[in-house]
């Protein structure tokens, strides 16, 4: 009993961890994997069947490749150019960085914002209407923050999945 309860504390921590991070950007469904992999070897059992891991591990890898797939394809949507979406990507990754010092949601803010001035600046370079540049920082601002929405669902989806085969 006490393994298992350890077991779950450290999955929890990976999960709530996992959360935090899809708001980021970066693999936070891989921490709820590893969340579920770790109770697995804590507890010495397969109480998570390899199968539910095998579709957790699906889930995290179609997380990051949607992540990507989605920035991509929005910002076309949006009608961004090739430039202006190398802005927007480069834009968030810097801002990812730059925000770290702030606790927690430094790096959030950081990504949003980058995305924000990194399609903004690189949209005014392309075509010095700063109209179509501001517009593009929008559409950058909104596409981050869908393709984090999505990221954060996906990680809840790996949770209540975990848990169902943990607990049913």
């Amino acid at each position: 009993m006490i393994l298992e309860t350890i077991a779950l504390i450290v999955a929890i921590i990976f999960f709530l961890a996992g959360l935090i991070v899809s708001v980021f950007g970066i693999g936070g469904t891989f921490l709820v994997f590893a969340g579920a992999a770790l109770y697995n070897l804590i507890t010495w059992s397969w109480t998570v069947h390899e199968w539910t891991l095998g579709i957790l591990l699906f889930i995290a890898v179609l997380g990051e490749i949607l992540e990507w797939v989605l920035s991509v394809y929005g910002g076309k949507k949006a009608g961004m150019s090739n430039w202006t979406l190398v802005g927007f990507i480069l834009g968030a990754i810097v801002g990812l960085f730059v925000g770290v010092p702030i606790l927690l949601i430094g790096p959030v803010v950081g990504a949003f914002i980058g995305a924000f001035v990194g399609a903004f600046l690189f949209s005014f370079v392309e075509n010095k209407d700063l109209s179509k540049a501001f517009n593009a920082g929008i559409r950058a601002f909104l596409t981050r923050l869908g393709v984090s929405i999505m990221k954060i669902a996906l990680a809840l989806i790996m949770i209540v999945i975990f848990f169902l085969s943990v607990f049913f």
